[in-house]
């Protein structure tokens, strides 16, 4: 989704507020204006490393704010005013511009679903898994617990059926809690794409079902976070050890926070995982625009681009993200399942095999992921990379195969699954077969 004209003001407020204090901290002669900071987005404010809790404190006082969140990893503080009607005065911002490398607007960002209407038809539910050749691609492997998938949303409900032994604690940015409950039903719908269990007997079946989810929320009960919680979100969940971080999510604006995250988790080689936006637009939209994360646009039940997902040079991948069936927060609505549409649908089609291949080969290299998954991706579009669908829809089937030397399973029906795998837990045997039109 693109932000909303109001929003884009009250960006462009701040963003002139941070060009102000900026312009302030290289200025050699004494300013007498003042900087209004009315009405204003929270702001991001990175210290110099050097600076001790004491200097920050300070430096909150003087600005009139208060802190919100302390990043530790990258010197970085969620504030915000004091008050409702504060300013800044310039001298303010000359005496703490020792101690901060930089502010910037803490920019709020949006789920990218269209909800659709709940229907229920069998071929319906797994059109998504069979267009990506996921039941065949299990006989080599459905996953494992040793594989994290990071799910970085409006949390889970952790107990649903689909999930069950498979969510570790996780964390709520939000509400500043260890409950990353789901008020939403976004972060559940998209961690049963990635990773709904198997041969349960109900609902679909996620691309990883062995996966472990680690739910960290930064999106609250209208679908909506700032930069400031994501990036605290995506530090966490290369902390405890997650491969992949799903963000089903994202705004038109970015953000020196988010991108010194990003960093973070590329150093700690964690991939991550984002939607390309459903604005039916050419306007880079992040994080998925930004160099190191896996862009994901949508397709839909024709294996065609779904009309509103963004496009863009900068798109690597596109997945199945028009009407979707997966999970969903409310057990008591169909049963906690639901259709949803959008790029935030398509994104853990991708980030579920991120974790299949993981768990598959340990001891590839996210680069290595990648390249498997961007080099055996279907090519729907104009030869080779395109703006329509990147380097083409993933082929879960074929990327796994690619990770096992080229060797495909023996029997394609799955009478002979791999040594280490419980056939019991081989669920294509249990799922409909359907062929595309």
């Amino acid at each position: 989704m693109v932000c909303t004209a109001p929003l884009l003001r009250t960006v462009g407020r701040v963003l002139i507020i941070v060009w102000l204090l900026a312009t302030s901290f290289i200025s050699a002669k004494p300013a007498q204006a003042q900087v209004s900071v009315t009405d204003a987005e929270p702001l991001l404010i990175r210290f110099q490393p050097e600076t001790t809790p004491a200097e920050r404190a300070a430096v909150l006082t003087t600005l009139a704010m208060r802190p919100v969140r302390w990043l530790p990893q990258a010197d970085v503080m969620q504030v915000a005013p004091t008050r409702g009607n504060g300013v800044i005065a310039s001298a303010a911002l000359e005496a703490v511009a020792p101690y901060i490398a930089y502010i910037e607007a803490d920019v709020t960002v949006h789920g990218d679903l269209t909800p659709n209407d709940v229907a229920f038809t069998a071929p319906a539910q797994v059109y998504g898994q069979t267009i990506v050749e996921a039941p065949h691609a299990w006989d080599l492997s459905i996953g494992s617990t040793d594989a994290v998938i990071a799910i970085l949303d409006s949390g889970i409900n952790r107990v649903h059926p689909e999930f069950a032994d498979r969510v570790l604690g996780g964390y709520d940015f939000i509400n500043a809690d260890d409950d990353p409950d789901d008020d939403h039903g976004h972060g559940t719908h998209v961690a049963g794409i990635a990773a709904a269990a198997i041969n349960n007997e109900q609902g679909s079946a996620g691309i990883c079902p062995q996966c472990m989810i680690l739910p960290v929320k930064v999106l609250d009960s209208s679908n909506k976070g700032t930069w400031g919680s994501v990036a605290a979100g995506i530090y966490y969940a290369v902390d405890q050890g997650a491969r992949v971080i799903n963000l089903s999510l994202g705004a038109t604006v970015s953000s020196r926070t988010l991108e010194d995250a990003i960093a973070y988790a590329e150093a700690h080689d964690v991939l991550v995982v984002a939607s390309a936006g459903n604005a039916a637009s050419t306007t880079p939209y992040y994080p998925a625009a930004l160099p190191y994360v896996i862009a994901v646009g949508a397709t839909n039940d024709s294996d065609e681009h779904w009309v509103l997902s963004n496009t863009g040079e900068h798109l690597d991948l596109t997945a199945p993200g028009y009407r979707i069936f997966s999970t969903y927060n409310d057990l008591q609505q169909n049963g906690g399942y639901a259709f949803m549409s959008g790029t935030s649908m398509a994104t853990p089609f991708v980030t579920g095999l991120v974790g299949l291949l993981a768990s598959f080969a340990p001891s590839l290299t996210g680069a290595e992921i990648r390249d498997i998954m961007t080099s055996t991706a279907d090519d729907l579009g104009e030869p080779g990379k395109d703006s329509l669908y990147g380097y083409g829809r993933v082929n879960v089937y074929q990327a796994l195969v690619a990770a096992n030397g080229g060797v495909e399973p023996t029997d394609p029906a799955g009478d002979n699954p791999p040594a280490d795998a419980d056939p019991t837990d081989q669920a294509f045997l249990y799922l409909p077969v359907m062929t595309r039109s």
